[in-house]
């Protein structure tokens, strides 16, 4: 039988810890919304360690952001200057 020593397994132990923590604190301080609600999320990253965690970063950090594409953001007007969507240009 196969015996592991805690020196062995205490920093796995450790970087998961440090995983849930980083995600809990991020859903928490998240000022945009989520794809799920946050009670979901936290759930999800404190019972199903590492999957939990590492599907929230996958989903929520490196999905699409909630703006959409930056371009999709800008307008073009006459003489060909392009702005921020909502933004006039200057008067001239």
């Amino acid at each position: 039988m196969y015996h592991v020593s805690l020196a062995m397994a205490l920093p796995v132990i450790v970087l998961g810890a440090l995983l849930v923590a980083y995600c809990l604190a991020d859903i928490a301080r998240a000022d945009h919304a989520l794809l799920v609600r946050r009670w979901q999320w936290a759930l999800a990253v404190l019972l199903l360690i590492p999957i939990g965690p590492v599907a929230y970063l996958l989903f929520e950090k490196l999905g699409p952001s909630p703006g959409g594409p930056p371009q999709q953001n800008l307008s073009t007007h006459a003489g060909g200057n392009t702005y921020l969507r909502g933004e006039q240009p200057p008067p001239t």
